[in-house]
């Protein structure tokens, strides 16, 4: 039976815990609450959700999440690629803004913490391999520039393009530019100018300042606050959403989320099963890749199958909420863990600080303009685009490039589920197609070692009686013909070899064909006076192997080492 800090590790960290833990979370948890604020309302208006929407997810997850999330540091709530993604989903089956596009919402972010749920019950922690790092570089980037696309019509005052795709945010833009608001360009400027000058100028200034380095950092990520005080106070001192027509927010109902759970029909089910599964892996992905990187700076780890339950239970009741779905953010994160947060404490102290701003502060929300909204949606999204981390990838692995490459234009060209989905397809692909040409070696000893190394890279000795081959890969349908072709070719132009070794160091596996392969190759040798001998082959391998009519017929040897394989067969 499971104790239940197992489940919900919040009886494993509040075992010890101290006042000096709680003042530590506390500091940092209001320091997040000046991030989370702006970017929840920011990321619902992203979402095309109501601003008490991002609160009542932030609410609700960062408290779910810290009773059975495994990182102390992971700040949980709405995120700009969850939010393009939710958009994207939901757009495509209601008009967004609609009180059934809204209910939608809600009900995607319930399968997907569902969903969540289920792979832990399963023990699927292991799905963030499904995607490779070209993969979710692509995806990013290419979902950055979509979110910073469609971030442009607010900014110039017009209304989002109905279109979200690359073509048709700038066709839009082409047609309407004319209508743009001057005011709301000059408000989302300064907007913009702000969050730029933290981000570049400001930590610099502060540093010249002695101002210490750990207050410097939060005052410099707590620019979004900055924006928007500054936009709100802009707009009301001028009346500019009167007298300019400036897009405000308006009205935050100030009371806290009325629970409830919004079942979805079996048809509804099956329309967002698809998305919600996209969605949930990346949540998975975005979250645990977060969690792990900071987790390793104070030597800690995350459980990647508690993190499931703790997302799931967390979009569970970012739904009950009236929210959307919820992830890890990676800029709250940072600022969590570099302002102290020992414990997830600090994500209760900010859901209590949401909780406040609810009752007591949203109507200081009403003028804030929704140009500075997006302001800090370009901010944070270009955030997300990692120009080092792409320049390793064409620089490294030209399967790697390929994958990012077709990910990057999928997205862009077909939106992000399908750019996502094609990723992974075509990481599938080359990878099948790399398996089935694998480096496949010639190798003769080095010296007078026992060391064996490819002849056409090393001054060797071979024996003109054994040919030793190593197979860099496992033994499958994709590549047995390969392999098969490789020696026989091999071996017909040297006539005077008797023995032939295959060393299978690299072979994590061998299939119903690749045992065929070998059936079939050994047969074929000994008709041309050729024995198949097998060297340095894995245990999990020989186990299967020794299962097999193959092991039990064959007329070669299996060898511990090449070494002594080429000892006993050629005398070297």
């Amino acid at each position: 039976m499971k104790s239940p800090a197992s489940i919900m590790p919040i009886f494993r960290w509040g075992r010890g815990y101290s006042p000096a833990f709680f003042r530590a979370d506390l500091v940092a948890g209001l320091v997040v609450l000046f991030i989370t604020v702006p970017q929840a309302i920011a990321y619902a208006f992203l979402a095309d959700m109501p601003a008490e929407a991002g609160l009542y997810a932030a609410l609700l997850a960062l408290t779910c999440y810290a009773f059975f999330g495994s990182s102390r540091a992971l700040a949980v709530g709405p995120t700009a690629i969850v939010a393009m993604m939710t958009l994207e989903a939901a757009s495509a089956l209601e008009s967004p803004g609609s009180a059934d596009y809204q209910a939608m919402v809600v009900q995607l972010g319930l399968i997907t913490g569902l969903l969540l749920v289920v792979l832990r019950v399963i023990n699927f922690g292991s799905v963030i391999s499904f995607l490779s790092h070209a993969v979710v570089t692509g995806f990013i980037t290419a979902a950055a520039i979509l979110i910073i696309s469609n971030q442009f019509p607010p900014i110039l005052g017009l209304s989002s393009s109905p279109d979200t795709s690359i073509l048709g945010v700038y066709s839009y833009l082409f047609d309407s530019v004319s209508a743009a608001n001057a005011w709301v360009v000059a408000v989302s400027t300064f907007a913009l100018a702000i969050l730029v000058f933290c981000k570049v100028s400001l930590g610099q200034l502060l540093a010249r300042l002695g101002v210490p380095s750990t207050v410097s950092d939060n005052l410099v990520k707590s620019a979004p606050m900055y924006a928007v005080v500054g936009g709100t106070f802009l707009v009301f001192v001028m009346n500019l959403d009167r007298s300019a027509a400036v897009p405000v927010v308006g009205a935050i109902p100030m009371h806290l989320p009325e629970l409830s759970l919004l079942w979805p029909s079996l048809e509804r089910l099956i329309q967002l099963l698809p998305s919600a599964f996209l969605i949930a892996m990346v949540i998975f992905m975005e979250s645990t890749s977060i969690g792990t990187a900071v987790a390793s700076k104070s030597r800690e780890k995350i459980d990647a199958n508690q993190e499931l339950v703790g997302l799931g239970v967390a979009n569970i009741g970012a739904s009950i909420a009236g929210g959307f779905p919820v992830a890890g953010s990676f800029a709250r994160t940072i600022v969590n863990f570099s302002a102290g947060a020992v414990t997830p404490m600090a994500s209760l102290v900010t859901a209590f600080g949401v909780m406040v701003t609810l009752l007591l502060f949203a109507p200081l929300f009403y003028y804030l303009p929704k140009g500075v909204l997006s302001a800090i949606i370009v901010v944070s999204a270009w955030q997300l685009i990692d120009l080092k981390a792409i320049r390793k990838i064409f620089s490294f692995n030209t399967t790697d490039a390929a994958t990012f490459s077709c990910t990057f234009l999928a997205v862009l060209a077909f939106g992000v589920e399908t750019g996502v989905v094609t990723g992974i397809l075509v990481s599938f692909v080359l990878l099948i197609r790399s398996s089935s040409k694998p480096h496949i070696a010639i190798v003769g000893r080095v010296a007078d070692s026992e060391h064996f190394r490819n002849v056409d890279r090393y001054e060797t000795r071979t024996s003109p009686k054994v040919m030793a081959v190593r197979i860099d890969e496992s033994l499958y349908f994709v590549n047995t013909r390969f392999i098969e072709t490789f020696i026989l070719n091999r071996l017909a132009d040297a006539k005077e070899v008797e023995h032939l070794v295959l060393i299978c160091n690299a072979t994590n596996f061998i299939d119903t064909s690749g045992l065929e392969m070998l059936e079939q190759l050994s047969e074929n040798l000994a008709e041309t006076g050729v024995t198949l001998h097998l060297a340095e082959v894995k245990g999990p391998v020989m186990d299967k192997l020794k299962q097999t009519g193959f092991y039990e017929q064959m007329k070669g040897r299996v060898f511990f080492t090449t070494d002594i394989a080429m000892k006993e067969l050629g005398g070297i």
